[in-house]
């Protein structure tokens, strides 16, 4: 069946699809009536007549056919009427989809849409004059997307189309003389009751060493994809399958598509597996926005019910039996491919989380097999290379870094005590510790000619993305601003920095979990107004860094503990970056709020309150990235590292001067102007020549923090100086304002120092 192209679904009318829709419901109305009139009249008027002999036993049976006939055309003409309603609905919606993008969006970048090869669109930037133009990599990345977006739209128009087409088929049966077959309600119904058929199909093949058709899966994919966001199709889907089935569908098509040599096979099974991780996710939210204690086992058409899940925590533990060689995954390993795939709700993910962290403590790790298949392995999870899937682990961090308040509900939470047999131990903690956490196995399998690094493992780097999430409520690799923070989200960071803090070799350069101090030093640059405020004593805190949303409690914290933190943290020249310009924006800000209303106060103690928390950040952070280039085999490089990632991390600069937070207004060009000043600081301040550097950290590594110190005196004096300018405050050599700047000046040099292990 040729597909639908781009210029079929942009051009067709779809009027008189609406107006064959409307014909079939005057035919089922018709219908309807007939056939209520043939069982009330005729079948009624048979059965009290008083008919004896053979004509009687003839003719009453003839006429109760008859009527059931009527009956059944009406069932048949309701369920075409149905399929040809949703059809229409359906590709209007797509259609105008479509004529969006191409029309509104393409237009506004000035962007060519065309048809591609087959249901494809070729996109290209063009210029007035027609010609392609060259582009930068934000036009690639746009054009990009806006392809994936129309082509996904051509995906859906073709799967309703031959959806519609096989159910009119099934309906109509394929017997002239015969009403009364396949019947639906819904187009949902239809396409659910397919890929139902597809999923266990394929299970049965494979008792037989067989798989579905590339076709079919082609099929199956277009399917799940269409309707992964669809309540009442994923849950009827999950449900008809069962947990068991369904994981054991979807691992043994990762196993055989890992382990085969087609290319295209393997990006269907790829693809089908996001799906249904997606699927998943819309299954099992709840409708309302939470689960009702009360209907703790409601089964309904958009929600899955705890009655499905405590299923699927007992086959999580279970074995899947997929009887191939050397491969018996458990079905929580099988569920964590899909868990990387979507935003899951709390009330799923936490309880299943907490499962798998508990079955992991009690068994001591997962089944592994001892064989491998070249360089594609035995895959469960195939989003990843480098993450095989057979440490679940990675897949549920993965899943907690896509599902914000999911992953900060799991991290405030714990396993064991009570019945249990386990000591309690919170979520954290058991990724954390280095007595009673975790033991982090390779995700590869033994025999493999490329061994995990340790301190690499996609395990790790996944616990890293899922902190962030929980810390900030936005998922991991969201680069939208900070939002107000939650009592929960506060807590946990609080939790994160009392456990590094007080352990901070797990997160130095050669630590055990360095490779999540990246994700610690966007927290830290998320949490920058919480961090100063606590180094602010008392009468600045309300004042220069108060902020929306929940207060980090880091003043209960151990003694040095946050200082610490920041310290080790800093010895990644990425955590270093996030950090050095969320400082940066978070003391100019303090300094704005006290230099524009400073109440009862003078000019110069507002201002040096405000200055002297971000001193202590600055020598905190600059000690830790003094100690790594040290440490480094080539310090130079090093040091290149520390000022890209300077450049980089100015997209925090924008995002805190945005927040609505601690802001005194200012116009649109002002504020402007402010985030470019404190971004031209940052560079100007805490960028080094690398030769330079290197140098004076072999000669005294006192003398290079000594530099260090006066440069951010130099930056805070500046922000003074900016912030004192807007209020029609005179800086000039010989007026109050000059010597305020020189106790800017002081204040930050000193706090600097405060900052520093041997003064801490």
């Amino acid at each position: 069946m040729a597909g639908l192209t781009y210029d079929d679904l942009y051009q067709v009318s779809l009027s008189s699809l609406g107006s064959a829709a409307e014909d079939w419901k005057d035919m089922v109305d018709q219908l309807a009536k007939l056939a209520t009139d043939a069982m009330d009249g005729m079948v009624r008027q048979s059965d009290a007549a008083r008919w004896e002999g053979v004509n009687a036993g003839v003719t009453r049976p003839f006429i109760r056919t008859t009527a059931t006939e009527f009956r059944d055309a009406h069932a048949q003409a309701k369920s075409i009427w149905s399929m040809l309603r949703d059809a229409h609905q359906d590709l209007t919606a797509v259609q105008k989809a479509l004529k969006k993008a191409v029309d509104v969006d393409a237009k506004k970048h000035s962007i060519q849409v065309s048809g591609g090869a087959g249901s494809t669109v070729i996109c290209q930037y063009v210029d007035r004059s027609g010609e392609k133009t060259k582009l930068k990599p934000e036009q690639v990345e746009y054009l990009k997307a806006l392809e994936e977006q129309i082509n996904h739209l051509l995906v859906q128009a073709n799967e309703i189309d031959d959806s519609v087409s096989r159910a009119l088929g099934r309906i109509h049966g394929g017997d002239s003389h015969d009403f009364g077959h396949a019947k639906y309600d819904t187009l949902d119904d239809a396409q659910r009751e397919r890929t139902v058929q597809l999923a266990k199909k394929s299970l049965d093949l494979h008792k037989d060493g067989k798989e579905l058709s590339n076709k079919e899966l082609v099929e199956f994919q277009r399917l799940m994809q269409s309707n992964s966001k669809d309540a009442e199709f994923a849950v009827e889907f999950y449900r008809e399958m069962g947990p068991r089935d369904a994981l054991r569908f979807q691992a043994q098509l990762a196993v055989d598509a890992s382990t085969g040599d087609d290319s295209t096979r393997l990006e269907l099974a790829k693809s089908i597996q996001k799906d249904m991780g997606l699927t998943l996710a819309t299954a099992t939210d709840p409708p309302t926005g939470k689960d009702n204690p009360h209907t703790s086992f409601r089964e309904d058409r958009t929600y899955l019910g705890r009655a499905w899940v405590n299923e699927l925590k007992k086959v999580g533990t279970k074995p899947l039996d997929l009887g191939v060689h050397h491969a018996e995954p458990l079905g929580y390993q099988a569920l964590a491919s899909l868990l990387r795939n979507g935003n899951y709700d709390k009330s799923f993910l936490k309880p299943i989380a907490e499962d798998m962290v508990a079955y992991e403590r009690k068994n001591a790790g997962w089944p592994t097999p001892d064989s491998y298949h070249g360089d594609l392995e035995l895959a469960l999870s195939l989003s990843d290379k480098k993450s095989p899937g057979w440490d679940p682990m990675t897949g549920l961090l993965e899943g907690l870094a896509n599902s914000p308040d999911a992953s900060t509900a799991f991290f405030n939470g714990s396993t064991g005590g009570g019945d249990s047999d386990l000591k309690k131990l919170g979520n954290l903690q058991f990724f954390t510790s280095e007595d009673d956490g975790r033991v982090w196995p390779s995700d590869k399998l033994s025999g493999t000619t490329h061994p995990d690094d340790e301190s690499t493992l996609p395990s790790k780097q996944a616990l890293g993305h899922a902190l962030e999430s929980a810390t900030s409520g936005r998922p991991y690799g969201d680069d939208g601003p900070p939002r107000p923070h939650t009592t929960g989200q506060a807590d946990v960071f609080e939790k994160v920095v009392q456990e590094f803090g007080s352990n901070p070799d797990l997160i130095k350069h050669d630590g055990n979990l360095a490779v999540i101090a990246p994700n610690l030093g966007n927290m830290s640059a998320e949490y920058m107004y919480d961090i100063q405020r606590n180094f602010s004593g008392e009468g600045g805190a309300e004042v220069y860094f108060k902020h929306a949303g929940a207060v980090a409690g880091l003043s209960d914290l151990n003694d040095n503990a946050l200082k610490q933190f920041l310290r080790a943290t800093a010895e990644d020249p990425k955590a270093y970056g996030a950090m050095a310009n969320a400082q940066q924006a978070v003391t100019t800000e303090a300094i704005r709020v006290g230099v524009a209303d400073p109440g009862a106060q003078s000019l110069s103690e507002v201002s040096q309150r405000a200055t002297r928390p971000g001193g202590i950040v600055a020598g905190c952070i600059a000690e830790g990235r003094a100690e790594a280039i040290a440490a480094a085999d080539d310090s130079v490089k090093k040091i290149a590292e520390y000022n890209k990632n300077v450049e980089l991390g100015d997209k925090w600069i924008g995002r805190i001067t945005d927040m609505a937070a601690n802001h005194v207004p200012v116009a649109g060009d002002a504020a402007s102007w402010i985030t470019e000043d404190i971004r031209e600081a940052v560079v100007k301040h805490y960028t080094k020549d690398e030769a330079d550097a290197v140098a004076e950290i072999e000669r005294n590594s006192e003398n290079y923090l000594e530099e260090e110190a006066k440069e951010t005196a130099e930056a805070a004096k500046r922000a003074f100086a900016n912030a004192a300018r807007q209020e029609g405050v005179s800086t000039a050599p010989g007026t109050p304002g000059f010597a305020v700047a020189g106790d800017v000046y002081s204040a930050a040099y000193a706090s600097f120092r405060d900052g520093k292990s041997q003064n801490a």
